[in-house]
């Protein structure tokens, strides 16, 4: 995952009621009044560039525990690893963070099979199903197998569906043979893809796959590190498997909160599912309209295609149900999914926000509109604080921007710690709506958050003079600092 593009911040949804503030950590003052000390704050290996999808957690964390805990999230851990999220798990065992997470698929490095059912192909295919399945019996009986990791399990909050891109389309068995498809670390994702007739190549987090033939991800993966480049058939009614995300911690550091606490950092993984969900939802959707608008060609797998796939992949089903409680797994997994039907989680470009394949952004105006000029605008770290997300307050939401707009054409540069960027894009001028669409970008954004090609921002805009107010409607909202025309 990316960090969030500039001027696009997300606000985390916060997970429903929590507990009264009671803490335990207070002390009396000498008036026999109470006086608040400061929250324990634990750190948390995250290898994602930024934390958005786990500020619903930690917020949780903060609710249940009364403000005695607050998560600090460490970003990018192990970055540029192909193991990273074993060796993550590793290094919360070993002390050197208080909490971490990784997707199930990398416990079997580290000799944890109870999740393997969650990995198995073709089985869960909606995030309905996967939370579902995380809200039944078997979240927790899955938590108890992670003691050879060496960690304490606290949850498995749903996450994004893998879906197969590739160079050629990938929607019968036969077209994956002789592939070699890039994949991030997994013994049963590697094993399917043999069954299949073709390779995993092990990549690390964001890596680019130029030179294979696809690459199982997320769709918001996919739009963030630009892998259509590579690949232009995404496959968007097949899910591979999900990447449920397992929260653990650092026994010592559990052992030293009060009861209370630890009990938070459990349910606040319980309170984190439905807020877990409606993000991967947001979060694919916007993806797939910008994949859309890049002309990315979304394949239909048919009902005999999925079917045969399935019967392909048997002898990973073979291999897994040797384990008693694996096999019982899946079984309980198939039931829960023939009660909900039909999976509704397939993306497509025929309609909706998703269908939006030609903007009417894109469509650059003739003649000129007020908002024509050299436009400039400067911003502070503590300026864009105030109007971000902390997972959003990188080098490239604050700087310096320069804005050249002319007849619906706009090209501008920002710049911020030694690093310099530049966007085209194209625009129009409606009333008081100023909308963009990004057509190209490039330059260095040391932390990926530039915009990309086919994103749309939307803003209400006045102007008073030389002054320029905005404030972006979508795809949040955002009130900008004013920018200065120039010339």
């Amino acid at each position: 995952m990316r960090p969030n593009p500039a001027l696009a911040g997300l606000s985390a949804a916060v997970a429903a009621l929590g507990l009264a503030a009671c803490g335990g950590s207070g002390g009396g003052d000498k008036a026999g009044g109470t006086r608040e000390s400061k929250p324990v704050v634990l750190t948390m290996a995250n290898s994602n560039g930024d934390s958005s999808a786990l500020e619903t957690y930690a917020a949780a964390v903060k609710r249940r525990s009364g403000g005695t805990l607050q998560i600090v999230f460490k970003d990018r851990w192990r970055l540029g690893q192909t193991d990273y999220e074993a060796n993550l798990i590793r290094d919360v065992k070993a002390g050197k963070a208080d909490l971490g997470w990784a997707g199930t698929r990398a416990f079997d490095d580290v000799g944890v099979t109870s999740f393997d059912a969650l990995n198995a192909p073709l089985l869960i295919d909606s995030l309905a199903l996967e939370r579902k399945v995380l809200e039944s019996s078997l979240a927790p009986q899955m938590l108890v197998g992670i003691k050879p990791a060496g960690v304490v399990g606290l949850g498995i909050l749903p996450g994004p569906l893998r879906k197969p891109l590739g160079v050629r389309r990938l929607v019968r068995p036969g077209d994956y043979r002789g592939e070699t498809l890039a994949l991030q670390r997994s013994q049963v994702g590697e094993a399917t893809l043999e069954a299949l007739g073709a390779k995993g190549a092990p990549i690390a987090a964001q890596a680019p796959v130029d030179g294979y033939d696809g690459v199982e991800q997320q769709i918001s993966s996919i739009q963030g590190n630009r892998y259509d480049r590579v690949g232009n058939h995404l496959t968007a009614n097949v899910t591979l498997w999900p990447r449920p995300p397992v929260l653990f911690a650092n026994a010592k550091a559990l052992d030293g909160l009060d009861k209370r606490q630890r009990a938070a950092l459990i349910a606040a993984a319980k309170d984190a599912q439905a807020p877990a969900v409606a993000f991967e939802q947001k979060d694919a959707a916007e993806a797939a309209g910008i994949l859309c608008r890049r002309n990315v060609r979304f394949e239909t797998a048919s009902a005999a295609d999925v079917a045969a796939l399935r019967r392909t992949v048997q002898p990973v089903y073979d291999q897994l149900d040797r384990d008693a409680k694996t096999k019982a797994a899946i079984t309980q997994i198939r039931s829960i999914r023939a009660g909900l039907g039909a999976p509704a989680d397939a993306p497509s470009c025929a309609g909706g926000s998703a269908g939006e394949a030609t903007s009417a952004a894109s469509k650059p105006a003739e003649k000129r509109t007020p908002l024509d000029g050299i436009w400039t605008l400067t911003t502070t770290r503590a300026e864009a604080a105030k109007g971000f997300p902390r997972g959003d307050l990188v080098s490239e939401n604050y700087g310096h921007w320069r804005y050249t707009m002319r007849r619906g054409r706009m090209y501008y540069t920002q710049s911020s710690e030694g690093h310099s960027r530049w966007t085209r894009a194209t625009y129009t001028v409606k009333g008081h709506s100023f909308t963009f669409t990004v057509t190209d970008y490039g330059g260095d954004a040391p932390n990926g958050a530039a915009e990309k090609t086919g994103e749309v921002f939307r803003y209400r805009w006045s102007r008073y003079r030389d002054r320029l107010s905005l404030q972006q409607v979508s795809p949040t909202t955002v009130k900008v600092k004013p920018w200065r025309k120039v010339g």
